[in-house]
């Protein structure tokens, strides 16, 4: 029986992803193959793949050789970067392990061999994914300036520039590791500190 590992990500924490967990348990079941792992994600889609806990858990996974599959919702839930999901695919393909899209009921590998129709489609679905948060993207900036010239203010409040400056000043150490290229889970165990810490670090750089 093959083994595989069930993977679901959301982009907000207020957002809940039981409902893909159940239904991929569900094709599991149909496909007869075991669940050795579940590995969610609440992030953006658009981090980089070192920057995901849960990504990287699945490609330490993959790595070890105990899976054979990875069953997915859709092709946006292992990112919207069209670059960094088609590294994904390539790893595992490398690694014989094929990606099952539930939504497309398409998978990259068949008897072991590349499928070339599900890697035409990864390439375009993950294209269409980038292009939708690019699309999302324009039209909160556009909304933004619209708000300023009605006269409302955006952004931080006053006095968090010096906020940002004391916290930085703080955290100086993680601050010089992520600007010498580190990850954010290197950073983390490098400096002792939380890795919510260091990604708030990065995003104040």
């Amino acid at each position: 029986m093959q083994q595989a590992v069930i993977f679901v990500r959301v982009s907000k924490k207020e957002q809940e992803y039981q409902r893909q967990v159940e239904d991929l348990r569900a094709v599991a079941q149909n496909q007869a193959v075991q669940v050795v792992a579940e590995i969610s994600e609440k992030i953006s889609g658009a981090k980089r793949n070192q920057d995901r806990e849960g990504i990287q858990q699945l490609l330490e996974l993959s790595r070890r050789g105990t899976i054979q599959k990875v069953l997915v919702s859709e092709v946006s839930r292992l990112g919207r970067s069209t670059v960094e999901v088609l590294q994904i695919v390539e790893e595992l393909t490398q690694l014989g392990i094929s990606i099952y899209v539930q939504n497309f009921g398409i998978e990259t590998l068949k008897n072991g061999k590349r499928n070339p129709v599900a890697q035409f489609m990864f390439t375009l679905l993950a294209e269409f994914a980038r292009l939708e948060r690019e699309t999302l993207r324009e039209r909160i900036i556009s909304g933004m300036d619209e708000a300023r010239r009605q006269g409302i203010r955006i952004g931080r409040p006053v006095g968090a520039t010096e906020e940002k400056a004391v916290f930085l000043k703080k955290y100086a150490a993680v601050a010089r590791q992520l600007r010498a290229g580190l990850s954010v889970r290197k950073t983390a165990k490098l400096c002792d500190v939380a890795i919510n810490t260091v990604r708030k670090v990065k995003t104040l750089l």
